[in-house]
């Protein structure tokens, strides 16, 4: 691995990047490393789900859809859905406050041994198991 080590986006940080919010350039910046190969940078597929839902129901499937073909050309590599992923969200879900979602973006960021990027405020209660980077 490169020494830029590796970023989990959660659906926030993501949704920030396309919607050009605050915080957008320093994801922006990192994908940059990304396309360079000085970091790898992941989100899991629920994650994923979570930013294309909203998008449909703020704009339109239509809308959603032409999302998710640009995001398929950045580089951000997409986690699938697995037993060991799964179980790890599931014990993260029974011992904190957070939305389900966001207990696969903890989850893969704990497992990948990755920094969270994201705005949500939630991950607070997991800061001593996730390296967090808000945005």
């Amino acid at each position: 691995m490169p020494s830029g080590g590796k970023f989990i986006l959660d659906a926030c940080a993501l949704l920030r990047l396309l919607q050009d919010e605050p915080g957008a350039d320093r994801i922006d910046m990192i994908l940059q490393g990304a396309s360079e190969r000085k970091h790898r940078v992941q989100i899991h597929i629920i994650n994923l789900g979570e930013v294309i839902y909203s998008i449909g129901k703020a704009f339109g499937w239509e809308v959603a859809q032409r999302k998710r073909e640009e995001i398929q050309l950045l580089p951000i590599s997409i986690i699938p859905f697995s037993d060991h992923m799964f179980w790890k969200a599931v014990e993260l879900k029974s011992k904190f406050a957070m939305s389900y979602a966001d207990c696969f973006a903890a989850a893969a960021a704990i497992l990948e041994d990755a920094t969270l990027l994201t705005s949500d405020p939630e991950f607070r209660v997991v800061n001593r198991l996730v390296k967090i980077e808000h945005v």
